[in-house]
């Protein structure tokens, strides 16, 4: 008798189109990152669903840490234990926490790159199958998730599903005291060291083991982010994800945005939503959107690096 043969369920959702575009902007260098996984592309898995995985990278220091997570994080994210069971957000805030193990790796065979130089990360998992979308982020790239009317471009329902880790905030300035650091202004903006960031991967000398190497010593940097230069530090700046689930509803129609902030901090997100969901349904690609934003972006004065990942998902029930 031959054995059963495990045929996949039928998707919940579909990815109608997904599209990418960066642009250095008024910045020496690009050090944003991007990834766009569809389901043919998407790491082997146990599992018969099928993923799709967005991401946005923004580097700082130097472009080491963005590409380092561009390359390693989906396979991290495939091969945790818990992302076979399902437990999706776990295995992604255990996936981040892998990737720092790597660039602490590297800094041990003399790679001293990832001590000063550092990524934030927005990812958005969503398993088509079921009809789950889980998202997660460190610093301050952001995603923006639409429910549209069908048929039409207006939006009956947008949020914001990342968080952005500020050092000033009052539970991350509370954790950073804790572990030895502190929080300072320079320049009107609270700072961690020199980062207006409080959680990012890389930027190691702003963790164990190797914040707590030297006491006295360490880098300019990071002497700025101590409290103390005798007292034992923990990790002055978090690796631990913030992380969310969405039901997504077999019914509707989604845009999907994953942006840097060369992106969110010059332009406004509903009214950016609006652009971008209008341009889809009178026909424009997802790709040729997302340059527009990134064209009109990084032409500003004083732009930052700027990338725009987008993404329209439909409902199998939408289509009927």
């Amino acid at each position: 008798m031959s054995p059963t043969r495990v045929m996949p369920a039928e998707d919940a959702v579909l990815l109608f189109d997904a599209g990418a575009a960066t642009a250095q902007g008024g910045r020496v260098s690009q050090e944003d990152r991007h990834v766009i996984l569809l389901p043919n592309q998407f790491p082997p898995t146990k599992s018969t669903d099928n993923f799709v995985l967005f991401a946005t990278y923004d580097g700082h220091g130097s472009a080491e840490v963005s590409e380092h997570v561009r390359q390693n994080l989906p396979n991290l994210l495939v091969n945790r234990p818990e992302f076979e069971k399902g437990d999706y957000e776990t295995a992604i805030i255990k996936s981040f926490q892998d990737e720092d193990e790597l660039l602490l790796r590297s800094v041990m065979d003399e790679n001293t790159g990832p001590i000063i130089a550092g990524s934030t990360v927005a990812l958005c998992l969503v398993n088509l199958t079921k009809g789950i979308m889980v998202i997660g982020n460190v610093g301050d790239s952001h995603i923006f998730l639409a429910r549209r009317d069908e048929g039409s471009d207006f939006i009956t329902w947008q949020e914001q599903l990342t968080v952005a880790h500020k050092p000033n905030e009052p539970s991350e300035k509370s954790r950073i005291e804790q572990a030895g650091g502190a929080v300072r202004i320079y320049g009107g903006t609270a700072r961690l060291g020199t980062l207006n960031m409080s959680r990012a991967l890389g930027d190691l000398q702003y963790k164990n083991p190797i914040n707590n190497l030297s006491i006295d010593g360490g880098t300019k940097k990071a002497k700025r982010a101590n409290a103390s230069g005798s007292k034992v530090r923990g990790n002055i700046l978090s690796n631990e994800a913030y992380v969310r689930t969405i039901q997504l509803d077999e019914r509707s129609r989604y845009a999907v945005l994953c942006c840097t902030d060369g992106v969110t901090d010059v332009t406004d997100e509903k009214e950016l939503m609006k652009e971008v969901v209008s341009d889809s349904v009178a026909g424009s690609k997802a790709t040729d959107i997302a340059r527009m934003v990134t064209t009109a972006t990084g032409e500003q004065p004083h732009s930052d690096n700027s990338t725009c990942v987008i993404a329209f998902l439909d409902g199998v029930k939408a289509l009927k």
